[in-house]
C-alpha cells in the first residue's frame, strides 16, 4: 500500500501537462518507481471517408498522431532514472472509465492529476476519478512546486488517518520531510444552554486536552512511538474542515496535505468523504495526496459492479 512503484500521470493536452510532467521528475527522483505511465484519453470518433480521401495523411490513426506529439513533449521535459520504465499511452474511450480501468489492470499505486486554476476545465473528471480509482491520488496545481519538505496529515484518530500517517512516514524516508498532523474538531457551542465566553473557553481547553490524549493513544495503538510527530488542533464551528486544513497548511508552510480516505456507497454511487473532495478543489493550490487502501477499494468495486 505504501510503495509508490507504479505511477500513472494523466495528461489532457493542455498547458497543465507541462506541470504534471515536471512534477513526475521529482517523484521519480525521490521514490524510484518501477514504471511511470503517461496516459491521454481521447474520445472515440470516426473520420468520414470523404475527408480521408481529401487528406491522405489522415490515414494515420489520430491516436498515433497524438502519441507522437506527447512523446516529443515528454522526451523534452521528463528526465527519468534509467531504472524506471516509461510508458506513453493514448487510448480512446470515456476518460473516467479508461483511467480507472487502466489503474486497476496495471496495478497503479499512485495516480497524478492536475487541479486547474488558471487553465480551462472545471475539474469534473478529477472528482469522478478521485471517487472510484483504486490507487492513491496526488493532485497538483500549475503553481505547485515539486518539493516535499513538510508533510501535513489530517488527523481524526481513525484507521484511515493511521494509513495516511504511515504513507507520510514512508515518504519521509525518501525525502527527509518534516511531518505534522492536524486535528479539526467540532464543538457546537451554540447548543450549550449556558454558553458564555468564559465557559466556552474552558470547554475548548477541555476538548483540546482530550484531543491530545486521543492522539497519544492513537500513536501507541498504531505503534508509532518511535516517530516524534506533533499534532495541533483547530475548532470547526461551521463544518469547514477542508478550509481549516488548507489554512493550517499555509500557516506552517506545508508542501503537501495527506488525507486517508474511506469510500462509501450511496444510491449506487461510490463517494469519498467530503473533506477529501474539497481539498481537490482548484482554488487550493497546495498539493493534496488522497491515500487509499487499494485492496479495500478493489473489493468494493467488484462487489458493487459484479
Amino acid at each position: 500500500m505504501y510503495q509508490l512503484d507504479n505511477i500513472l500521470v494523466c495528461l489532457d493536452l493542455s498547458d497543465m501537462d507541462d506541470s504534471l510532467i515536471r512534477y513526475s521528475n521529482y517523484l521519480v527522483e525521490k521514490f524510484k518507481p518501477t514504471t511511470v505511465t503517461f496516459l491521454h484519453v481521447m474520445k472515440s470518433y470516426d473520420i468520414p471517408e470523404e475527408i480521408i480521401s481529401a487528406f491522405p495523411h489522415l490515414n494515420e490513426p489520430i491516436s498515433e498522431v497524438v502519441k507522437e506529439e506527447l512523446t516529443e513533449k515528454i522526451n523534452e521535459l521528463f528526465k527519468h532514472d534509467k531504472t524506471t520504465k516509461t510508458i506513453i499511452s493514448v487510448k480512446e474511450g470515456t476518460t473516467t472509465d479508461t483511467i480507472v480501468r487502466y489503474a486497476r489492470e496495471q496495478n497503479i499505486t499512485l495516480t497524478l492529476m492536475g487541479k486547474k486554476i488558471g487553465y480551462e476545465g472545471q475539474g469534473g473528471i478529477v472528482r469522478k476519478v478521485l471517487n472510484i480509482v483504486p490507487s492513491s491520488v496526488l493532485l497538483i496545481s500549475e503553481t505547485s512546486q515539486p518539493k516535499m519538505d513538510h508533510l501535513m496529515v489530517r488527523m481524526d484518530f481513525s484507521k484511515m488517518s493511521a494509513m495516511a500517517l504511515r504513507m507520510a512516514i514512508r515518504m519521509k524516508e525518501s525525502t527527509g520531510a518534516k511531518i505534522s498532523c492536524h486535528h479539526v474538531y467540532k464543538l457546537p457551542l451554540k447548543y450549550f444552554p449556558q454558553s458564555s465566553p468564559k465557559n466556552d473557553k474552558k470547554l475548548m481547553e477541555h476538548v483540546e486536552r482530550h484531543s491530545k490524549k486521543e492522539y497519544a493513544k492513537f500513536i501507541k495503538k498504531n505503534k508509532l512511538e518511535r516517530e516524534e510527530i506533533p499534532c495541533t488542533n483547530s475548532l470547526d464551528p461551521e463544518n469547514e474542515e477542508a478550509n481549516i486544513l488548507y489554512r493550517q497548511a499555509l500557516t506552517i508552510g506545508a508542501d503537501l496535505i495527506l488525507i486517508g480516505s474511506k469510500i462509501k456507497s450511496e444510491m449506487a454511487e461510490i463517494l469519498i468523504d467530503s473533506t477529501s473532495e474539497k481539498l481537490a478543489a482548484a482554488d487550493k493550490n497546495i498539493p493534496a495526496f488522497i491515500v487509499k487502501d487499494r485492496k479495500q477499494t478493489m473489493g468494493f468495486l467488484k462487489a458493487l459492479f459484479k
